[in-house]
């Protein structure tokens, strides 16, 4: 409820009027006096004239009694005084006396309610008797002010009414009543709490727009008026919810101007020093609300404009940097960056100026924004570093001093590695860039002569010279540093490179086509700087290269045989004082030889080369191992070209070796592959194979190797590799559809010779999903898969199921396809002739006898199916197998289950029924046997041939256990 506790303490001296009334509601003539109009007597009289004189009633001091239940005791009261004021405001009273029992009447209503629900913390939802006494509360309100609309106390009857339509639930309402008694009653001490309870209501509603205009009613008076600073924080905030932060920014300060601030201000804590006691968190939250406004405004300067228009900038810094803070931790770094340096930008001399400068800078950084943090320093420099007269007075601090040391620094290192990698794109401005880098170099230089780093500063100062371009100025510091410095670890560099800087001056100038008296100044300088260089540093790495100098030149000249002429007696002579001239004078050597195409000779030379190298991997190592390589190689195809397989393959690998061309280690793998297939040591060229697939899975010769692969490992009876082999050329993208093909086919059937089975059914599986042509292949797939699993189980049902199918669905009529086909048809019928034969005759007969017979019917079809092919195995072994069905049929009826309960005779009559039942069969039985033995006259003697002559030796012994012709047939072809 907005109207709370504390409210309700002080309502407008309702507790000071309770208690008279209470005591009139208690007498009995209350309604006749009030029933004399203008009657002027006091209560005394009224109580004598009624006879009710409390001496003619109370003879003795009546005790004090104690009421066992107060609160019923009080509601009874309450409810009699309220019975009372009904009465009275029934009667014909005075108007004054009536309105009074009017607002007694509802005021003592709404106090119950209040105090029941601040009792129980509950609604009156669901509560019809308290809904009712505050709609007759309200009603009463109502009816006073409509019968009395000039009652001194209307603005205490609005104030009322609202109360009781809060209670009610009817915030609506209630806002309209403390509406009404802000604009009817502006002079009324209640209006205050009235707006505001309005404005906080409207609040609570998002009635945002509505809510200001009862803010209003209070900000636009004095700080001093009650509940103007939390009407004025409010009214700030509600701005911020309708989004418009400029009102809200202003809103914000009018809270901070109140605090009549008339000196600068650094921080927070100095701020809420001018906060009155009770109201220094208010103010702590307005610096934060009108940041956080200025935060939400669509430019981040926004905040420069309002403080330039404002007279009171005090604060300002306050605000400034927690608006930076807001934005800092919002990751806005550019923006909270932007806000301190606008700070120092506008208000240079502030104290503040200086640190938020460099807070800016931490901004930038803190974002990883490096090209603005680092012009931000360069500003910082250009303010506060050396060129200022305060600088030049020595009058700043050590840590000052260290501060623009440091920013001086990461400029420097920032801007030099911004002109590297434009000299790596070699971008038009990269030379410009790295002079420029080299007069901050300078500037260090000059502003910290006693540096600790200053050798370090020199030296990068001399390398930005360099990469500009001017290469005299770069010369003299190579110069300091090589022989003023004097630090052994990098003064024979620096030497060096004043050498490397000269020639280059030397060669700019002759390209711009100096004088020649420019030139041969230039000359001089180059040549005293190498005797310098050569003197001070005997043991310098690079002292053989300068040397040598005249020889590289001859070289570059393509003079090879006078580099010849030079290099080879050096060599010989080996009378070396450096290692490296040696070195450089075996390249020299090697190159020429190569030049002319003397692989032999430049091999050797190379091959020396090298292990004089150092161990970097620089670009003149790099060209001398090629062409080491290319000379090995050269020989290789020398050796292939005469019939040397053995030598050209130790050469290709050897070639293969040294090189660091993967294009080249490809081609000599291959060919080194190659020529040791041709001389039939299998097992290294397939090392050197899978070597090659490996290394160069890309390479277009990636088909021709593993083909080749594939081939040694057969030959070198090695299946299972083979297999591995086979099924990585199926998935060989550029490879030809009918090379993946019989690859996919090979592999499958390799892995499973050699037990891999697994594996084989896997690929043949893969196999027949993606080449279900051409048929004959496939079929002997199928067939490979059935003989992978248990004779009848699952796995090789299906696939004898699908060789047949796949034959029947076939319009070409392959004859080996036909033939798998047979002999999985008659697989099939034989898992149904096992079927068929396992079906014991049991009692009762009439139930096994027909399922033994639907077997046999299913197993007859099967075997015949079988021998429709036309294939003599497979139909004389149908026609055995028939037989047998027939012959094991009459067994079973034979050895069926007699039933118990029979007599002799009848078990006698029984048998020989079974007998007489069975008969039949055998002669079916002898009758399939006896057509397979008739195919003996033409030359037919087949597995089913001649198990169905044993067969019939067996059933029919005196008519076929002694057949001479057939004898000499079965011993000839047995």
């Amino acid at each position: 409820m907005i109207f709370n506790a504390e409210t309700r303490a002080h309502r407008l001296g309702l507790r000071r009027v309770k208690t008279p009334l209470l005591l009139f509601a208690l007498c009995g003539a209350w309604q006749v006096c009030w029933a004399i109009e203008g009657d002027k007597q006091t209560i005394g009289e009224l109580l004598d004239r009624s006879a009710q004189n409390p001496d003619r009633l109370i003879l003795t001091t009546t005790p004090k009694q104690q009421i066992s239940n107060a609160a019923k005791a009080r509601e009874r009261a309450r409810l009699a005084a309220i019975e009372h004021y009904e009465r009275v405001i029934g009667a014909s009273a005075a108007p004054a006396i009536r309105a009074e029992a009017i607002r007694r009447a509802a005021d003592l209503r709404v106090e119950f309610i209040d105090g029941e629900l601040s009792h129980s913390g509950a609604s009156i939802n669901g509560d019809a008797s308290k809904n009712q006494e505050l709609k007759t509360a309200i009603t009463l309100y109502s009816q006073l002010l409509s019968e009395y609309p000039n009652y001194s106390a209307a603005d205490y009857v609005l104030y009322q009414m609202a109360r009781a339509y809060d209670l009610s639930e009817l915030q609506d309402s209630s806002i309209d009543t403390l509406r009404r008694l802000s604009r009817e009653f502006p002079e009324s001490k209640r209006v205050y709490e009235s707006s505001f309870r309005a404005a906080e209501m409207l609040y609570l509603r998002k009635r945002y727009s509505e809510a200001i205009v009862e803010y209003q009613r209070i900000t636009a008076k004095e700080s001093s008026a009650q509940y103007w600073w939390l009407a004025q924080y409010k009214q700030a905030w509600t701005y911020y919810q309708l989004d418009d932060y400029s009102a809200s920014v202003s809103a914000f300060a009018k809270i901070l101007d109140a605090l009549k601030i008339q000196s600068e201000l650094t921080d927070l804590a100095g701020l809420l020093a001018f906060a009155p006691n009770d109201k220094a968190e208010l103010v702590r939250d307005a610096v934060r609300g009108m940041s956080k406004a200025f935060s939400k405004l669509a430019r981040a300067d926004e905040i420069d404009d309002y403080f330039a228009a404002k007279q009171n900038q005090f604060y300002s810094p306050v605000i400034y940097r927690e608006l930076a803070e807001i934005y800092s931790r919002e990751k806005r770094y550019t923006d909270a960056a932007s806000v301190y340096e606008s700070f120092a930008r506008l208000n240079p001399h502030h104290i503040l100026a200086q640190q938020f400068s460099e807070r800016g800078i931490a901004s930038y950084r803190d974002g990883g924004f490096n090209e603005l943090a680092v012009t931000a320093q360069e500003q910082y420099i250009g303010t506060y570093g050396p060129g200022n007269a305060l600088w030049q007075a020595d009058g700043v601090s050590s840590d000052h001093r260290r501060l623009i040391r440091r920013y001086m620094q990461d400029v420097v290192t920032y801007r030099h590695a911004q002109a590297q990698q434009l000299a790596k794109t070699n971008e038009e401005p990269f030379k410009q860039r790295f002079s420029d880098v080299a007069e901050r170099y300078l500037a260090i230089i000059t502003s910290f002569p006693e540096d600790e780093n200053l050798e370090d500063v020199v030296g990068h100062y001399a390398d930005a010279l360099y990469e500009s371009e001017r290469f005299d100025e770069a010369a003299l510091q190579y110069g300091k540093l090589a022989y003023e410095y004097a630090n052994p670890e990098r003064a024979g560099d620096a030497a060096l490179a004043q050498v490397k800087s000269y020639r280059q001056w030397y060669r700019s100038l002759k390209d711009s086509q100096a004088s020649e008296s420019d030139l041969g100044d230039t000359r001089s300088k180059v040549f005293n700087a190498i005797a310098e260089f050569a003197n001070r540093f005997p043991d310098h790495k690079q002292r053989s290269s300068v040397l040598l100098a005249a020889a590289e030149d001859h070289y570059q000249l393509a003079a090879f045989s006078e580099v010849v002429g030079i290099c080879l007696p050096l060599i010989r002579a080996n009378n070396w004082s450096d290692e490296k001239l040696h070195s450089k004078a075996l390249g020299l050597l090697a190159d020429s030889y190569f030049a002319i195409k003397d692989y032999a000779q430049s091999e050797n030379y190379y091959a020396a080369l090298l292990p004089l190298m150092d161990g970097g991997d620089n670009e003149r190592k790099r060209t001398a191992k090629s062409r080491l390589t290319i000379s090995v190689f050269r020989q290789a195809e020398l050796a292939k070209q005469n019939g040397q397989p053995r030598l050209a393959a130790d050469l290709f690998q050897r070639s293969a070796h040294l090189s660091a061309d993967k294009g080249l280690v490809a081609e000599a793998t291959f060919n080194a592959a190659g020529q040791l297939f041709e001389a039939k040591d299998w097992l290294q060229s397939a090392s050197l194979l899978e070597r090659f697939s490996d290394e160069f899975s890309g390479h277009n010769m990636l088909v021709d190797a593993e083909k080749m692969l594939a081939a040694a490992y057969q030959k070198a009876a090695d299946p299972i590799r083979a297999a591995r082999t086979y099924e990585r050329i199926s998935k060989i993208t550029i490879a030809s559809t009918e090379l993946r093909r019989t690859a996919q086919l090979s592999a499958g059937n390799l892995y499973i010779s050699a037990g891999q089975r697994d594996d084989g059914a896997r690929v043949l599986s893969a196999y027949l999903r993606s080449y279900p042509l051409p048929l004959e292949d496939a079929q002997s797939a199928r067939f490979a898969l059935s003989e992978l699993y248990a004779i009848n189980s699952t796995s090789q049902t299906k696939w004898l199921r699908d060789i047949v199918a796949a034959d029947a669905a076939s319009r070409e009529k392959n004859s080996k396809s036909q033939l798998m086909a047979a002999d999985a048809s008659y697989k099939l019928a034989m898992a149904d002739v096992d079927l068929a034969n396992s079906i014991f005759l049991s009692l009762p007969i009439e139930k096994s006898l027909p399922r033994r017979q639907a077997a046999m019917e299913k197993a007859i079809g099967s075997l015949v199916k079988s021998s429709s092919f036309g294939f003599s195995d497979i139909t004389t072994l149908a026609n055995y197998e028939l037989g047998e069905l027939y012959r094991k049929f009459a067994m079973a009826l034979l050895e069926s289950e007699i039933p118990k309960k029979m007599d002799d005779d009848v078990r006698e009559q029984y048998l020989i029924l079974l007998e007489e039942q069975a008969y039949p069969f055998e002669e079916k039985a002898i009758a399939e046997y006896k057509s397979n033995m008739d195919l003996i006259d033409e030359g037919v003697w087949t597995p089913g041939v001649r198990k169905s002559v044993i067969a019939l030796a067996e059933l029919a012994p005196a008519k076929y256990g002694k057949q001479p012709k057939l004898e000499k047939v079965y011993d000839s072809l047995y």
